[in-house]
């Protein structure tokens, strides 16, 4: 993959995909009395940080978040708000912060034979697909940009038995599309008030033109169901200083994930490049400014280093219980495991591991997990440099979680 030619010539095998898969199959279902739908979820948490005394046990307000889906057989749509207040144990400063901003929002076309054309800020189609994690925090994979994250642009996607291929082109990152905080000084700025990482144009440099394209298989296999599959992305990292010259940037994934009767696997291998000449970034209101090695991201209102280069392994096990404890049942338990190997020298390697269950009750959910983790910028100390240089004297922590969530 750090081969640019390569990666082009497999988005382009996967994009020939795609428009093969696109023959004429059945007419659109009719359409539906009940197309529009909404759901919402209001959490808090407690959560227990080992190198943080503020932060120990105290029940904290996490979100609230409204969404909506529309489905008549031919038209789609979706879209989701997330409101978040942070206390000052959270944002480290003397007061704390509220901030608002969209998760997703897009519209669609599902043709005759039933594949679909979307236009607006949705998922990126990369790597295990809706999530390649089981825990609150998801991967280290979402830190990078390269989980659940969403951008800007148009995707087409097609299934045909196993076979399920996808193509998108995101002319933006979508930046903080419906967004507002009341911030002044506690965040980073209105740039990062979004709810996936991104490079930050407030820091000189954003992402623009990316090409993604995945295609996986699905079979069955050892009594259960196995995906495997490859993704591919490429793009521009335009630069919006002077100061800085423009790039470009490039990941590729491979993954396989599976469900055999009450267990489920997931492994995944990802590889990603952030290309350019002189620094990564500006200063920021935080940091200073990155060297090469080192580019500026942000999600949720804070900022983080991220090594501009680097090698991400995942490797998670699930196990679902059955039956029921008084109320509760859909018991799960998991173990999600992730590693980020920072390709410049001196940049010690970041890792986690989070152990839980989740169960629910009625539209009551729970999660409750223990993360022990170094160099990740949430689930240990040295926040701001755990993804870039890293290695801090006290670079590893612990922090428990317990999220309750009533979703509607």
């Amino acid at each position: 993959m750090n081969n640019r030619k390569h990666t082009g010539a497999a988005a382009v095998a996967v994009v020939g995909a795609c428009l093969a898969l696109s023959a004429p199959g059945a007419s659109a279902q009719e359409t539906g009395k009940d197309a529009l739908k909404f759901d919402g979820a209001i959490r808090m948490w407690v959560e227990a940080l080992s190198w943080n005394d503020q932060r120990k046990g105290t029940p904290e307000f996490d979100t609230a978040r409204l969404g909506f889906k529309y489905d008549d057989g031919r038209f789609l749509a979706a879209g989701r708000e997330r409101y978040y207040h942070y206390t000052s144990r959270q944002t480290g400063a003397n007061k704390g912060a509220d901030m608002l901003f969209n998760e997703y929002l897009w519209a669609g076309y599902r043709f005759a034979d039933k594949s679909e054309l979307h236009v607006g800020q949705e998922r990126m189609p990369f790597g295990i697909l809706p999530y390649a994690s089981n825990n609150f925090f998801e991967s280290m994979a979402w830190y990078a940009g390269y989980e659940d994250t969403y951008a800007m642009g148009v995707q087409y996607q097609r299934t045909i038995g196993g076979l399920h291929a996808n193509v998108a082109f995101f002319p933006s990152d979508g930046r903080h599309l419906l967004s507002w905080t009341d911030s002044n000084g506690e965040l980073d700025g209105l740039d990062s008030v979004r709810f996936s990482n991104h490079l930050m144009k407030s820091y000189g440099r954003e992402e623009k033109n990316t090409v993604v394209a995945r295609l996986a298989y699905a079979f069955p296999f050892a009594g259960g169901k196995t995906e495997i599959g490859a993704s591919v992305l490429a793009g521009r990292l335009a630069a919006t200083s002077p100061a800085l010259s423009s790039g470009n940037r490039r990941a590729g994934a491979l993954h396989a994930a599976g469900e055999f009767g009450n267990l489920g696997v997931q492994l995944e291998t990802i590889q990603y490049d952030n290309d350019f000449d002189g620094n990564g970034s500006l200063a920021g209101n935080w940091y200073g400014a990155c060297d090469k090695d080192c580019v500026l991201i942000g999600a949720f209102g804070f900022s983080n280093r991220l090594a501009a280069r680097g090698h991400i392994d995942i490797a998670n096990v699930t196990y679902k219980i059955p039956g029921s404890i008084g109320p509760f049942s859909q018991f799960m338990v998991y173990n999600d495991w992730s590693r980020l190997r920072k390709s410049a020298a001196g940049y010690a390697d970041s890792y986690q591991n989070v152990t839980g269950v989740t169960f629910a009750s009625g539209g009551w959910v729970i999660i409750v997990d223990v993360s022990n983790a170094t160099n990740q910028p949430y689930l240990s100390p040295g926040f701001g440099n755990a993804l870039g240089t890293g290695g801090a004297a006290t670079s590893s922590g612990h922090r428990f979680n317990a999220n309750i969530g009533y979703y509607f």
